[in-house]
């Protein structure tokens, strides 16, 4: 687990990055954590960190082991700990908080995708369902990481480009489809899960997002059992909010909301 720890902290944050990513998915969010004084814990999920085809192999059960462990050791040792989720990190960022009764920290949702619904999707997309039905199919078949990488801004796109033709391991290039089948598995459990999330949380997304509509982070504003809610609806990014045209502002409202009385 790639932590980072201050003696002197009360309070820790716990981020989980997204389906075949890494820390870098953040951009810059972790460092600005701990510039405020939290401690930062972002751990490599399950198959994360050696090569793609390993995400064949992990469920959604092997990603929870984890962070419930993780999130578990991290309540005793602080007196507040956030958790913050990008992508399909929101969505485990908010089954974790539905399990674990989460009642003495803060929830922090960056385009958590609900609905796989964006306009960049293929017309096929619904096909994958016929696709989970044959044995082994779902492993075989590779999803890949194309254009526009979830990133509006031109520079950073092209820089991201460079970043997986060099094989540079800030991203897999693609997915095996068996690992998107567990983010489905994923937005079923949330839907189930929003009412019984009672803390305090951000929800951020933008109405330009790719991979899923805004309609996701409304939903989840609707149906959370929080009774305080925080939506920021961004205007000029894609799905990476915190590596795109408004990541200053993403990291200026964030720590706006970790900070706050």
């Amino acid at each position: 687990m790639s932590a980072r720890v201050s003696s002197l902290s009360r309070h820790a944050v716990l981020m989980i990055h997204g389906l075949g990513g890494t820390r870098h998915d953040f951009g810059a969010l972790d460092r600005k954590f701990e510039q405020i004084g939290c401690d930062v814990h972002l751990p490599s999920l399950p198959g994360h960190g050696s090569n793609p085809d390993a995400l064949g192999r992990v469920t959604l059960s092997d990603y929870m082991q984890l962070l419930s462990r993780t999130y578990r050791e991290l309540v005793t040792r602080y007196e507040r700990v956030d958790v913050a989720g990008i992508s399909m990190g929101a969505l485990l960022a908010l089954i974790l908080s539905a399990r674990e009764r989460m009642t003495n920290g803060r929830l922090i949702l960056l385009s958590p995708p609900l609905f796989l619904d964006g306009w960049g999707g293929s017309r096929l997309r619904p096909l994958r369902y016929l696709m989970y039905c044959v044995p082994g199919l779902r492993r075989l078949i590779r999803v890949p990481e194309g254009e526009p990488f979830g990133i509006k801004n031109t520079r950073i796109r092209n820089l991201i480009r460079r970043h997986l033709q060099k094989g540079s391991g800030i991203h897999y290039p693609y997915v095996p489809l068996a690992a998107i089948e567990q983010v489905d598995w994923m937005r079923f459990a949330v839907k189930r899960a929003l009412g019984r999330v009672t803390c305090e949380t951000l929800v951020m997304h933008s109405e330009e997002d790719e991979v899923t509509s805004i309609r996701s982070a409304e939903f989840v504003c609707e149906h959370l059992g929080s009774r305080s809610v925080t939506f920021v609806r961004l205007t000029d990014s894609y799905h990476m909010i915190t590596l795109d045209n408004e990541r200053d502002t993403v990291a200026e409202r964030t720590l706006a909301f970790v900070q706050r009385a």
